[in-house]
């Protein structure tokens, strides 16, 4: 075990949690069970990374398991140890009756580059008693990092600066657009609607006519409309219809 392996990228590899899982049989035959992984790190030391010891006949699901209709699932005391990097491989123990069912052994690793790494294996005969040379590298499975987490939908805002006689459309605290409008006398008039060019093509316009128009009515029943983006917004959405007034032709 002198080989040691960084997987994913990053290092404070620590362990978080594992589970001993035991299906088809009854928990190991009523006669407890021992386990225990032990990890040979670079500098020749052996670590235990985790265990578990149930000794009384009865107590084959401590406190804190879980079992359902032909499963038990153990949880392995673990150690809140914090590794540079993961050995290639582990040395797997377990004192029970293997003839009974399938059994399972899972550890959740969590790095600092915030990757979880899962390593699970199904326990062969040679890891009762004697003890198993187990690869820990091959059987690891990268989760998802929380960098490649999938990107949460914007948040869009449509804010009315009634000094200035515009609507700001804001995309995460960012100005990606303006309905501008003019208030001469009872009547408002809408001149224009801009969206910035790199928020275009993602029908952000919409939005942005959709909460000036909505905020407009509250205020107005008639509204004279010069904006071709509000024209095509309305006939998408007639709905808004009642609210616009024919404009004059000059």
């Amino acid at each position: 075990m002198s080989d040691q392996v960084v997987r994913p990228d990053g290092t404070g590899f620590s362990l978080a949690d594992g589970e001993l899982t035991v299906s088809g049989g009854d928990g190991g035959g009523g006669a407890g069970i021992s386990v225990s992984v032990t990890a040979r790190l670079l500098n020749g030391f052996d670590v235990t990374l985790a265990s578990r010891s149930t000794t009384d006949p009865g107590d084959t699901l401590p406190e804190g398991g879980s079992g359902v209709p032909g499963r038990t699932v153990l949880p392995l005391e673990t150690r809140p140890l914090t590794l540079n990097s993961l050995p290639s491989s582990v040395r797997v123990e377990v004192h029970a009756d293997p003839t009974e069912g399938d059994w399972r052994l899972v550890l959740h690793f969590r790095n600092q580059a915030g990757s979880g790494l899962t390593w699970q294996a199904e326990l062969p005969a040679e890891a009762f008693g004697a003890g198993w040379e187990a690869p820990l590298a091959d059987l690891l499975t990268i989760d998802r990092a929380a960098d490649d987490a999938p990107p949460q939908e914007p948040s869009i805002t449509v804010v009315h600066h009634a000094d200035d006689e515009y609507y700001e459309l804001l995309v995460d605290g960012r100005q990606a657009g303006l309905l501008v409008y003019h208030v001469i006398g009872s009547k408002l008039s809408i001149t224009h609607t801009v969206i910035e060019p790199t928020y275009r093509g993602r029908g952000l316009s919409w939005a942005l006519v959709g909460g000036a128009l909505d905020d407009i009515r509250t205020k107005y029943s008639k509204v004279m409309n010069y904006c071709p983006v509000v024209t095509r917004f309305v006939e998408k959405n007639p709905s808004y219809g009642d609210l616009l007034a024919q404009p004059r032709r000059v």
